[in-house]
């Protein structure tokens, strides 16, 4: 089973992957790390795809805000983890974003962008609200690994976008 866990900047996707790999044994795919160890700091989706997608094989964990852009048939599931924006500025400020990258991610989050742009890519997506219990959220990616059948969360923080637009101009 592969799982492509993906999701805004700063809603859990390090925290849960690596809790699942600790329980499972499952090898996390760090596609962030990966483009940063080659100097890359931005890149197509195709090149994505071809630096990627040739590494992928069975019991991983590809994790990245872009995950969700590859294209690989191997991948059984795309997981868009959730968070709730407020708790999601607050992680953003803590590892020193700008105030325009973080209103950025804040307001792609609350208009559901990252599962937006999934849905539309593939049919096997599931999103889970991560905002407050990382390990909830984990054991529902370790059912889902082990092929339970798992009801992903009803999120929508659109209502947050006039609090964020106030906050960041």
């Amino acid at each position: 089973m592969i799982i492509a866990l993906t999701g805004t900047p700063g809603v859990g996707k390090h925290t849960v992957s690596a809790y699942v790999a600790k329980k499972t044994g499952y090898k996390i795919v760090d596609v962030n790390l990966l483009l940063r160890k080659k100097h890359i700091s931005e890149i197509s989706v195709e090149r994505l795809n071809k630096l990627v997608s040739p590494l992928i094989s069975s019991n991983e964990l590809i994790v990245s805000h872009m995950a969700h852009l590859l294209k690989s048939k191997k991948i059984d599931f795309f997981v868009v983890l959730r968070c709730d924006p407020r708790i999601l500025i607050k992680r953003l400020k803590r590892r020193g974003y700008s105030d325009k990258k973080i209103k950025d991610n804040a307001m792609f989050e609350a208009i559901d962008g990252e599962y937006v742009e999934s849905i539309d890519l593939h049919k096997n997506v599931i999103q889970i609200d991560n905002s407050s219990n990382y390990v909830r959220t984990s054991e529902l990616v370790i059912k889902l690994l082990s092929s339970e059948k798992i009801r992903g969360d009803n999120v929508d923080y659109s209502k947050y976008i006039p609090l964020i637009q106030t906050m960041f101009g």
